[in-house]
């Protein structure tokens, strides 16, 4: 009798699983007919579209391979050693997330202050950073192992920081 019951409550669990899935519509509108509601405005990008701005990474590797990184990263290293918040500011794409806000233009990047973007921590960080060696990756370069860092990136065939953490 106990096995009778362990295999009815192992059915119905296979049941409530299979219940769970997701279902294909087999009534689709078109989208012309459906009303399409906007929860942002073109003001406020999100920090993934931020981060998503450039889906090619040739021409970052080719950067890469003749030195703009390099001599970017240096532009940054000295930009951060001098705390010089005009000069990162002129690095940078907007819209930027800076510790994972998202920052429109130059002027809300002038009125974030110095001390939110040249800390000890990552000015000690991106000095340390050896320009030579730098690798890119899916978000870009990464100047910084961890949290700080300063994220740069090729658009449209123009190196900028895209982000800052």
């Amino acid at each position: 009798m106990k096995k009778w019951k362990l295999i009815l409550v192992m059915g119905m669990l296979i049941l409530a699983c299979a219940g769970c899935g997701t279902q294909k519509a087999d009534n689709v509108q078109s989208s012309e007919e459906v009303p399409v509601v906007e929860t942002q405005t073109e003001s406020e990008p999100t920090e993934n579209e931020v981060e998503e701005r450039n889906d090619s990474y040739d021409d970052l590797e080719e950067k890469g391979d003749s030195g703009e990184a390099a001599a970017f990263a240096e532009q940054i290293q000295a930009a951060a050693a001098n705390k010089d918040m005009d000069a990162l500011a002129d690095l940078c794409f907007y819209p930027l997330a800076v510790n994972g806000e998202v920052i429109d233009n130059k002027d809300a990047f002038m009125a974030l202050g110095e001390d939110v973007i040249f800390t000890e921590e990552r000015c000690a960080v991106i000095a340390a950073v050896d320009v030579s060696s730098l690798e890119e990756t899916m978000a870009g370069i990464i100047m910084g192992d961890a949290t700080p860092n300063i994220i740069f990136k090729s658009v449209d065939g123009e190196l900028g920081i895209t982000g800052i953490n």
